[in-house]
C-alpha cells in the first residue's frame, strides 16, 4: 500500500485497534499524515492507546469511505523528533501541546 492511498484512505473517521492482556481493543479515530514518506496519527501521552502501543506495538486499522474500504496491519511506535511531531499534527490540523502529544508511526504496513 502507498502512503499517499492511505492517508487518503483516513480521512474522516477510521478505527485502530491495540490489544491489552489478550483483550482487543477498538477506538476511533479522525485524520492521518504523511511525514517523510511516513503515516501518522496522532495520540496523547495520558491515553490508554499510547500505553497499549508501547507494551505491544502490532495493530490493525480499518477504514471505510463510499469508495470502499481499506483494512491493513503494523506496528506503531512514537515518534522521538518534536519537529516530525509537531509537523504531523499541524498536517492533520490538531493542536499540537508539547507535553502531551505523540505522534505515532506506522511501521511494516501490510494489507489485512
Amino acid at each position: 500500500m502507498e502512503t499517499q492511498e492511505i492517508v487518503e484512505a483516513l480521512k474522516g473517521v477510521w478505527y485502530l485497534a491495540t490489544v491489552e492482556d489478550e483483550q482487543p481493543h477498538v477506538r476511533p479515530f479522525d485524520q492521518a499524515a504523511e511525514v517523510e514518506g511516513k503515516v501518522y496519527c496522532g495520540t496523547a501521552r495520558t491515553k490508554k492507546v499510547f500505553s497499549q502501543i508501547l507494551e505491544n506495538p502490532k495493530v490493525e486499522v480499518f477504514a471505510m469511505s463510499e469508495f470502499g474500504t481499506c483494512r491493513f496491519m503494523a506496528e506503531a511506535f512514537p515518534e522521538e523528533d518534536k519537529e516530525k511531531t509537531k509537523e504531523a499534527f499541524e498536517k492533520m490540523g490538531k493542536p499540537f501541546d508539547e507535553e502531551n502529544s505523540v505522534a505515532l508511526r506506522f511501521e511494516k504496513i501490510k494489507k489485512a
